[in-house]
């Protein structure tokens, strides 16, 4: 008797221990599955650093956040993981965002990433070493190496313009690939080109001569997107995003030699300048203004690349 009662207590014993265990094992996985998730798609460019930081430092998860930075190579690449609803939201240029909408993606910016000031993020005209072009008036009948109805025709555009130069004087030539751009121009096959950060900074750096930049009047910004369902269904996870990414921007700021390995293995940096290229510092979350894309908008419409008359509203959200 004694012995059948030492069996049936160890049972039970036994039997606790089991759904101990278990409910142990089962806890994380509740907890993960209440973790709010987003997934982002991104290009290698500076602009993403703020995710970067707040994923490496765990800002995402002190929100109880799961966020997936997805890496892509080409921006056509990302732009279709979008469309297809494999991405919440992603990182790319005010062109982009509006040729997107008005093509019937329900989606709004949310946040410019670099561009609060003119001297965040530059683009520039650029002419090869030893080349006679010195200013935007030597560009008259000259070739341009440019990607067609895209952030670097408006800049170029834009640049051209606040010189008193009408764009349509110079030979616009398209060259989508910026690497190939960039040897076209080392090559003597094009006679300038429009290139971003940190390209601006390889080419001077192999003796190129910069014309003209956007570092007095802001023209180029990237900025991040949500879909609006996104937006609606996961309003508060699209919030805590935002608070751990400008803890992020703030970390950036003030430290930003601690996080210079971060950008050399993220961003692409031509290895020659990676050691000397300088941190950006980053802009608080912050909607783009009225003015910058009415900007865009105007140039869109002017070259007629929309099909509806979207305005400031349909295309941009403040987050709360």
């Amino acid at each position: 008797m004694k012995f059948g009662k030492k069996l049936k207590v160890l049972s039970v014993l036994l039997l606790v221990m089991v759904l101990l265990v278990g409910c142990t094992q089962d806890k994380p996985a509740t907890e993960k599955e209440s973790q709010q998730q987003l997934k982002i798609g991104v290009l290698p460019i500076e602009d993403i650093m703020p995710m970067l930081v707040a994923e490496k430092n765990g800002y995402f998860t002190q929100e109880n956040l799961q966020v997936e930075i997805i890496r892509f190579q080409s921006a056509v690449e990302q732009s279709n993981a979008m469309q297809a609803g494999q991405l919440n939201g992603m990182v790319t240029d005010m062109i982009v965002a509006t040729l997107m909408k008005d093509s019937g993606l329900d989606l709004r910016m949310t946040s410019i990433t670099l561009g609060a000031t003119p001297s965040e993020g530059r683009f520039a005209i650029v002419a090869a070493p030893g080349s006679s072009i010195n200013t935007l008036a030597d560009l008259k009948g000259k070739s341009l190496g440019i990607s067609h109805n895209s952030i670097i025709e408006y800049v170029s555009d834009g640049l051209l313009r606040d010189a008193g130069i009408d764009p349509a004087e110079v030979k616009k030539t398209s060259v989508p690939k910026i690497p190939l751009r960039m040897e076209m121009l080392f090559n003597n096959q094009i006679d300038a080109i429009t290139v971003p950060d940190p390209m601006v900074t390889f080419a001077e750096f192999k003796g190129a001569k910069v014309i003209a930049q956007d570092t007095s009047r802001n023209l180029s910004q990237a900025v991040i997107l949500f879909d609006q369902k996104t937006l609606t269904d996961h309003k508060d996870a699209v919030s805590s995003f935002y608070r751990a990414y400008a803890k992020a921007v703030e970390e950036i700021n003030n430290h930003p030699e601690q996080y210079k390995q971060l950008m050399v293995e993220n961003v692409n940096i031509p290895e020659p300048i990676a050691k000397d290229y300088p941190m950006q510092k980053y802009p608080q979350p912050q909607v783009p203004t009225e003015e910058d894309v009415n900007n865009i908008l105007q140039w869109m419409k002017e070259k007629d690349l929309l099909k509806n008359d979207l305005k400031y509203t349909d295309l941009v959200q403040e987050i709360p």
